[in-house]
This record gives structure tokens, C-alpha cells and sequence, in this order.
């Protein structure tokens, strides 16, 4: 039986749980731990784990797959907790959104037996906790693999492996492309949702503005309902991408202001031209038309097949090797005499 351990049993740990266990994989246990006795209550009654303990120690052990579900910031002292504790070829995986620190403090402090490989599932809601965590949530979504130079190929495969379980696309994609990538279409929204709250909240009519305010304003501030923690860490970790983006959307955000501000009045057809532009884009990335090109395809490392990962989720490293002497050939094709 192969042991999936979780250490954070927040919206994201609970929810990648009981995604597993309403998946394909079968002999599987799952393990999860949180520092928060109410993120662990939470859990249990979810029955999203077959154990939820209050100590670490008993979570990991004997794990073949250990996950972070933790905010970023935790992750550091948590390698450094449990590095010593892990068996040999151990995977783990987390699912932070700032790749490249943590995959630098997994280099600088897990032991060279343990197989580290970054994740990023891009999935999510404003509402945090085990009580809004939904088994659906990573259903169609891309979920970023991020392998080391040096990562052994069993141990990529365990974590494309989960992610296809729970119903997610894998892209793989280097620490910092990742960074980049993942600060315009996420750090980028929420740093725009919270300023526009700030915007309108720090006016002397807000209360008044307030009652106006419908589905667009919902819409665009939505995220600033978003986990302040798991914020905070993003902000931390992934500053200088966040910046970047910024400084681009200011430009941009500059560019229609001064077309409003002109002194003889904004060009109809170039405000047409720019709303219909943006349009156009979004309705080509919700189509699905924006596709990567077999970029996902191209930066994918050589990798088991899934039916092998699989086994190796199902039965476990022995089980696996004794199932390779048996039958022999990669997909379990039976060796003729």
C-alpha cells in the first residue's frame, strides 16, 4: 500500500485528500497533519484522510509521497523538521505558489536520499479552510511540475501521477518561468482586486459608494477576500515578479488614462479598438484558443508511463520491482520465453 502523507489540512490539502480518495487509485493511505487543531478537526469530519494525527512524526513515516500544504513561509523550517526523518527516494512535492526559494531551501536542506519536486496546482478559491474544501477543485486545471536537474525520474512521475489522479493537466515549467508566469495571472489579480478595494474604501463617500456597488465591483474585488497568510508569503517570496507585473499593468493603465485625459477628448476608435482588443483575448483564452503550442509537451522531462506510475502509486517500490521480474517491458507487457 502506498502512503500519501499531508502536512496542512487547509482548503488545498483537504481538497487534493479527498480528490485522491474519490480517484482511481486504489491501496492507497492517506496521512494529514496541521499545527491548526481546528484545520485538523475540519479535515476529520470531511473524511478526507484515513488518519489525522496532531504530531508530524507519525504522518511521515513510512510515506512515499510527502506533500506541503502549507503557507511558503512555513516550508523552510518544515524541510528542516522533517528532513531528517525521511526514508530513502521519500518524494516531495509541495503546492506553494513561489517556486524557485522553496526549491533552494529543498536543496539546502533536505537530505541527498530524499527526491524533491516542485507543485503548483492553479486552483483555488478566496474562502480557506477544510469546510470549503471541494474534491472537484483541481478538475481541467494545469498543474505545475517543477523537477530539479537532478530529481530521479520515478520521483516526477509520483507527482504527475497524483496530479492526473485528481483530475488536473501537468505542465511542466522551470522554477523561474513559473514565478513569472504565475505573478501575472495570479499575484498580479489579487495585488489589483486589493488596491481597487483600498481605492474606493479610503474615500470619504464609501459609505455611500457602497450602495451602489453590484456584480462588476463583486467581481473585481473578490479576491481581496483572499487568505491574508498565504498573501503575505506570496508578497514575500515572489516580490521582484510581482513588481515587474505591476510596473507593466501601470503602464498600461497609464496609457488609457492619458486617452481619457487628452485635451480633446479620447479617439472613439482608438477606445473601440482597445476594448475590443481585450475582448477578443479573453474570449480566445476561455475558448480555449490560446493554446501553449506543445510548450507543456517540449519542456516535459523523459518520465515513466502512467499505467507504470501508477503501479508504483499502487503498489509501492517493492511491490513495483517484483512486478517488473514477473511480467518485464514498461507498461507490464508479460516477457515471452
Amino acid at each position: 500500500m502506498a502512503k500519501i502523507a499531508i502536512i496542512g489540512t487547509g482548503l488545498i490539502g483537504t481538497s487534493l485528500a479527498l480528490a485522491l480518495r474519490e480517484s482511481d487509485l486504489r491501496n492507497l493511505e492517506l496521512a494529514g497533519t496541521d499545527y491548526d487543531s481546528h484545520a485538523r478537526n475540519g479535515a476529520q469530519k470531511r473524511g478526507a484522510f484515513h488518519k489525522v494525527e496532531g504530531r508530524i512524526q507519525p504522518v511521515i513515516e513510512g510515506a512515499d509521497v510527502v506533500v506541503l500544504a502549507t503557507p511558503v513561509m512555513a516550508m523552510r523550517d518544515l524541510m528542516e523538521t522533517i528532513g531528517p526523518q525521511l526514508q530513502e527516494d521519500v518524494v516531495v512535492t509541495d503546492v506553494g505558489s513561489s517556486k524557485r526559494v522553496v526549491a533552494e531551501w529543498a536543496a539546502e536542506l533536505l537530505p541527498g536520499r530524499v527526491q524533491y519536486v516542485g507543485g503548483h496546482p492553479m486552483a483555488g478559491r478566496e474562502t480557506a479552510g477544510p469546510e470549503h474544501a471541494d474534491p472537484g477543485l483541481f478538475s481541467g486545471k494545469a498543474y505545475c511540475v517543477v523537477p530539479n536537474a537532478d530529481t530521479k525520474q520515478q520521483a516526477v512521475s509520483a507527482v504527475t501521477t497524483m496530479a492526473e489522479a485528481v483530475g488536473a493537466k501537468p505542465f511542466f515549467i522551470s522554477a523561474e518561468e513559473h514565478d513569472s508566469f504565475v505573478a501575472a495571472v495570479s499575484h498580479l489579480p489579487f495585488m489589483m482586486s486589493v488596491a481597487l478595494m483600498q481605492t474606493v474604501s479610503k474615500s470619504a463617500n464609501w459609505d455611500d459608494i457602497a450602495q451602489l456597488a453590484s456584480s462588476g465591483f463583486r467581481d473585481l474585488s473578490r479576491l481581496a477576500s483572499g487568505d491574508v497568510i498565504m498573501h503575505r508569503d506570496i508578497s514575500i517570496t515572489n516580490r521582484e515578479h510581482i513588481v515587474s507585473w505591476i510596473d507593466t499593468y501601470i503602464r498600461e493603465l497609464y496609457e488609457i488614462r492619458n486617452q481619457l485625459k487628452d485635451e480633446t477628448g479620447p479617439d472613439p476608435e482608438a477606445m473601440e479598438e482597445l476594448f475590443q482588443h481585450a475582448s477578443e483575448e479573453r474570449e480566445r483564452w476561455l475558448s480555449g484558443a490560446v493554446a501553449p503550442g506543445g510548450r507543456a509537451q517540449r519542456n516535459a522531462p523523459e518520465i515513466p508511463s502512467f499505467s507504470e506510475s501508477m503501479g508504483e502509486m499502487l503498489l509501492g517500490r517493492k511491490g513495483m520491482e517484483a512486478q517488473r521480474r514477473f511480467f518485464g517491458g514498461k507498461d507490464g507487457e508479460r516477457r515471452r520465453k
